[in-house]
C-alpha cells in the first residue's frame, strides 16, 4: 500500500509528457524531441541546463494553430550526454542537423535564455537559412564586458566567484530558480524544475557556463535579417531598448515580468509571443 501510495504521489506530481521521440545525430548522440501540431513551425529552445518541460505551457497553447517542435540539447534533460561538444556552436549544428532532417521551412525560432546563443550561433554559420521570424527571451549577445557602454550580465569578475564553484561542486538549481522566477512556487513544482535541471551532468553545465563566458555574438545581433523580438525583463528594458536602436533598429523589444514569465504568466506571455508571430 505504501508502494502504490509513493507512485501516486509521483504520478500526480510529475505530469505526462507529450508524445516525444529520439532524434540521432550524425555522431550517434540522441536529441530528446516533443512535437505536436499542424501548420508553421515554432521551435522553441530551452536555457542553460533546462529542458523542454518548462515549455508544455506554449507547447499546449500555440499546437492548436501551429506545429510546435521543443528539445532537450545535447547533454541536458533526456537528450545523450557527451564528453565534448558541448558548446553552443555545437548545439546550433544539432539544431540544423534536426532542422534539415525534418525538412522544416520558414521557422519561428524562439530561444530562451542561454537558448539563444545556439541561436546566435545557427546564424553566425548558416544565416537566416529556413528562418522566417527571430524571438529572443532574456539574453544579451554577449554575457561579460562593459555594464555602462554594452548589454552585458556583468563583468568577469562578477562571474569568478561562480565559475570557481561550479569547479568545486555541482550548481544547486534552488538559487536559480528563485531568481528566474518573481512568484513563490510549491514544493511539488520546486521538486519538478530541480530535478529537471539536475539530469545535466555538471561536467556539461560546466562547459556550457564556460562557453557562455567567451561568447560575443554582438556582431550577429547587427546583421539580423529576419524580424526579431527580445523580450527582456523589465529592469533591464530601458536599457535594451537603446542597445537596439543603435545596434538592430528593425528589432523589436518587449517588457516581460520575470526571466521565466513563459511559465510564470502563460496566458500574458503567449499572447504577447502570439501577436508577434502574426505580425506582417
Amino acid at each position: 500500500m505504501k508502494l502504490f501510495n509513493l507512485l501516486l504521489i509521483l504520478f500526480l506530481t510529475f505530469p505526462v509528457f507529450g508524445q516525444g521521440d529520439y532524434f540521432t545525430l550524425a555522431d550517434g548522440a540522441k536529441l530528446y524531441v516533443e512535437e505536436k501540431g499542424k501548420g508553421q513551425t515554432i521551435l522553441f529552445i530551452p536555457g542553460w541546463t533546462m529542458t523542454l518541460r518548462f515549455f508544455e505551457k506554449q507547447m499546449e497553447y500555440f499546437s492548436k494553430d501551429y506545429h510546435v517542435i521543443t528539445y532537450d540539447p545535447r547533454g541536458q534533460g533526456r537528450a545523450d550526454k557527451t564528453t565534448y561538444k558541448n558548446t553552443y556552436a555545437n548545439h546550433a549544428a544539432d539544431l540544423r542537423e534536426l532542422i534539415l532532417q525534418k525538412d522544416l521551412h520558414e521557422i519561428l525560432l524562439v530561444g530562451w535564455s542561454s537558448g539563444c546563443l545556439t541561436m546566435y550561433e545557427y546564424l553566425r554559420v548558416y544565416g537566416a537559412d529556413r528562418i522566417s521570424k527571430l524571438v529572443f527571451i532574456d539574453e544579451p549577445p554577449k554575457w561579460i564586458g562593459d555594464v555602462e557602454e554594452e548589454w552585458v550580465y556583468g563583468t568577469f569578475d562578477d562571474y569568478r566567484s561562480s565559475l570557481k564553484e561550479m569547479l568545486s561542486k555541482p550548481s544547486e538549481p534552488n538559487g536559480i530558480i528563485d531568481w528566474m522566477l518573481n512568484d513563490s512556487i510549491d514544493n511539488p513544482t520546486r521538486m519538478w524544475m530541480r530535478e529537471e535541471m539536475l539530469m545535466t551532468p555538471p561536467h556539461v553545465a560546466l562547459s556550457l557556463y564556460i562557453d557562455g563566458l567567451a561568447c560575443d555574438y554582438n556582431e550577429e545581433v547587427r546583421k539580423l535579417e529576419v524580424p526579431s523580438l527580445f523580450m527582456v525583463r523589465k529592469s533591464w528594458y530601458d536599457k535594451v531598448k537603446d542597445w537596439l536602436k543603435i545596434n538592430a533598429p528593425k528589432a523589436e523589444a518587449e517588457a516581460i515580468s520575470s526571466h521565466a514569465m513563459f511559465w510564470e504568466r502563460p496566458h500574458e506571455f503567449n499572447k504577447m509571443l502570439a501577436f508577434f508571430l502574426i505580425k506582417q
